[in-house]
């Protein structure tokens, strides 16, 4: 960050001394310079004004901060609840979960995000098919001890017409159709690897292509059929995560079993994909506690006989108030029913009665809210009354409070009508306009606080008119938690109170609300990272980081690209090395992706090409002498070999200094003496200079050919 000048760094003392010394020089006749001179009391006030205006110039208040951080285009993080794995298994019979149903560790409540279907079938065995094996393996050895290749050990790039790389998944009973199952796949990395994340699946180009399909009837036929995938969270087992299937027709057995399969049609995988675990009824859960929620209902969200669902725990559990649209804001209703189907999930609301109010809105317009909330916060959702004056203050305690999940609505009397509009909660006041609905949120003083009418509207008049509409509460960083911890529900549903709850995952990503003080060291170190590819450290932190790529090696090599005239322009080449074997060439799908990661920083002058690899042979001869005790059949000496040119692989394009894989061999242990070496390279753009040192091209990487050395025994020698 900008250090600031300290401007107040001299005390008064000094300003007082520098001002009397300025006298001799302007007036020499001065010379009284006594405390009860009326000049020095003049010169005493100046010198006490500066010091007081450096002072107040110098103060940075918390305000003022948040001004200079929103410069720099960066805002204070909110706090947020960690997020884990649940599954649940045991159960007698498919049911359905809310969303935001709350599942208890302690004090401290979980709640599934998504609305889930649970399913009481269970998994038999999985059979895989592909050129390399073809078993079929019991699910009891689906214990994460075991790893298997899904689609075989050896995969080329390419569209295979003829051959199917597949595996089945059997099961014991059909799964629902038409509801979205969760199938959790855990995918194995081999130590020391590790793929980058992605954050937003639309840029990211996938390394394969996969059909799921299920054994079934539908439209009338029999076979096998496509199933709808909603999500994939493994981007086609990548990573360990979620795939939601959805079934649009009947299961029907097939060998006694009720099968679905997943055949590879399209892969460019940097590495074959291993599993070690498949679970169903699995889903993500996030650490939140949901007191109060609003839902947004749309016209074109009601059905025909004029309802509609909502498919929230709270709405099911709870209580409802439903508030239909009129002057911008919303007018609160008592005239539509509500009837709650705990069996599948959702509240049903009937809202016949008041249809003649919104009628005549648009199909994509909002024409409902519902706000459901825990009975037993119903008295405290009045957070108190507009008094119309300027810096309105409540008291609130806004203690582990969700940030983004708190929402207040405040009415204004309208043609005689009381109207609730939502307001939003800011950082500060400074930059709102006079007519912006916004307040602030102080959680070290556990108030709200709003606006005078320049900076922010103040609340108008009103009786208990400041109502909370969302109240969400979060424990931050304090809920991440290890696995295995969450074990019950406490939903009021027979079937799931028997099950076996397990958190099969640790508890992560959970975080407190910012601090001035860390959002300034983030803003600090902001300028130590590449906001542009400029330099050769840029590019090589920017590429390694593309998000869902791992990489062995990245080297950057600026002003070479064979072919072009690097003359004309700016040319850089990013060569990388993505996995240990040998020959492979680059994937399309890593070109892209990376191309893809670089042109959110590069220059608009430079050309960026991203190249594979030079794979350069090596043959090795020689003849060495070895001590008596040495086993030609161990291969120790191959083995040393194989270690240095590894270490030489660890950046590209090195030199192999003959010298030292020379020196290298002679100072083995077992190893009497090295009588001759000799280097044959194989390969492209390779040369070998006077010295025996084989010079490759910067994207070069070495592998042995063949090691062929001719043995002979020390003792042979002294015979000899």
């Amino acid at each position: 960050m900008i250090e600031l000048e300290n401007l107040n760094d001299r005390p008064l003392t000094d300003i007082l001394d520098e001002y009397k010394k300025q006298i001799m020089y302007i007036n020499p006749d001065w010379t009284d310079f006594q405390e009860a001179d009326p000049g020095i009391t003049l010169i005493e006030l100046f010198a006490w004004l500066k010091s007081v205006q450096h002072e107040y110039l110098n103060r940075k208040f918390p305000g003022v901060k948040r001004k200079f951080l929103k410069l720099l285009d960066i805002s204070m993080e909110k706090n947020r609840g960690s997020e884990t794995f649940l599954r649940v298994s045991g159960i007698s019979k498919n049911i359905i979960v809310p969303s935001k149903s709350p599942w208890k560790v302690g004090d401290m409540i979980f709640e599934n995000i998504h609305h889930q279907t649970l399913i009481n079938s269970n998994i038999l065995s999985v059979c895989f098919e592909n050129p390399e094996n073809k078993s079929e393996e019991e699910y009891y050895k689906f214990d994460g001890t075991r790893k298997y290749f899904v689609f075989g050990k050896d995969i080329n790039r390419k569209n295979y017409k003829d051959i199917e790389r597949s595996f089945t998944i059997n099961f014991d009973s059909p799964l629902p159709e038409k509801s979205d199952i969760n199938i959790y796949f855990s995918v194995y990395l081999s130590k020391g690897l590790k793929r980058n994340p992605i954050i937003n699946p639309n840029e990211f180009d996938s390394m394969a292509k996969v059909r799921w399909e299920y054994y079934g009837i539908k439209n009338g036929k029999k076979g096998w059929h496509k199933v709808k995938v909603v999500s994939d969270k493994t981007y086609n087992f990548l990573f360990s995560g979620v795939v939601k299937l959805n079934f649009e027709g009947e299961q029907i057995p097939l060998g006694g079993e009720y099968k679905i399969k997943a055949t590879l049609l399209y892969d460019e995988y940097d590495y074959p994909p291993r599993i070690d675990n498949i679970l169903t009824n699995v889903f993500p859960a996030v650490q939140t506690e949901t007191k109060c929620e609003n839902t947004i209902i749309k016209k074109s969200d009601v059905l025909s006989n004029r309802t509609f669902k909502i498919y929230n725990s709270m709405a099911v559990y709870g209580r409802s108030h439903v508030y239909y649209k009129k002057h911008g804001g919303w007018v609160k209703t008592d005239l539509p029913t509500f009837k709650s189907d705990m069996k599948n999930g959702y509240l049903i609301v009937d809202v016949n009665d008041i249809w003649g109010e919104v009628e005549d809105f648009k199909s994509n317009e909002e024409i409902f809210m519902v706000v459901s909330f825990d009975n037993k916060i119903k008295d405290k959702l009045c957070l108190g009354s507009g008094t119309g004056m300027s810096h309105q203050m409540l008291e609130f305690d806004a203690k582990n409070i969700l940030d983004d999940e708190f929402e207040i609505m405040i009415s204004e009397f309208i043609e005689g009508e009381e109207v609730f509009y939502k307001w939003k909660s800011v950082e500060d006041l400074y930059s709102s306009g006079k007519y912006d609905r916004h307040y602030v949120i102080n959680k070290e003083n556990n108030n709200i606080f709003f606006g005078d009418h320049i900076h922010g509207v103040a609340p108008r008049k009103g009786n208990k008119n400041i109502v909370i509409c969302s109240l969400k509460y979060t424990y931050g960083d304090k809920s991440n938690i290890n696995g295995n911890m969450i074990s019950s529900t406490m939903l009021k549903n027979k079937i799931l109170q028997k099950a076996r709850v397990e958190q099969i995952t640790r508890a992560v990503g959970g975080q407190d609300s910012e601090t001035l003080e860390h959002a300034e060291a983030r803003a600090a170190n902001l300028f130590s990272k590449p906001g542009r590819a400029v330099t050769v450290e840029d590019y090589k932190e920017i590429v390694s980081k593309t998000p869902g790529l791992m990489f062995t090696n990245v080297r950057i090599l600026p002003g070479y690209m064979p072919g072009e005239d690097t003359s004309k322009q700016n040319s850089i080449t990013v060569a990388v090395r993505w996995n240990r074997k040998i020959g492979l060439t680059l994937p399309k799908s890593f070109e892209s992706n990376i191309m893809r990661q670089i042109d959110k920083y590069r220059l608009i002058n430079t050309k960026v090409k991203v190249v594979s690899p030079e794979y350069i042979g090596l043959i090795i001869t020689g003849e060495i002498v070895v001590d008596s005790f040495y086993r030609e059949s161990d291969g120790f000496i191959e083995k040393e070999i194989a270690y240095f040119i590894e270490n030489i692989n660890s950046e590209l394009g090195q030199t192999l200094h003959f010298g030292d894989l020379f020196g290298m061999i002679d100072k083995l242990k077992y190893v009497y003496c090295l009588d001759k070496l000799r280097i044959t390279p194989i390969g492209n753009n390779v040369k070998k200079n006077v010295s025996e040192d084989i010079v490759i091209p910067p994207n070069g990487v070495y592998y042995i050919e063949k090691i062929d050395f001719n043995y002979k025994r020390s003792t042979e020698i002294y015979r000899s």
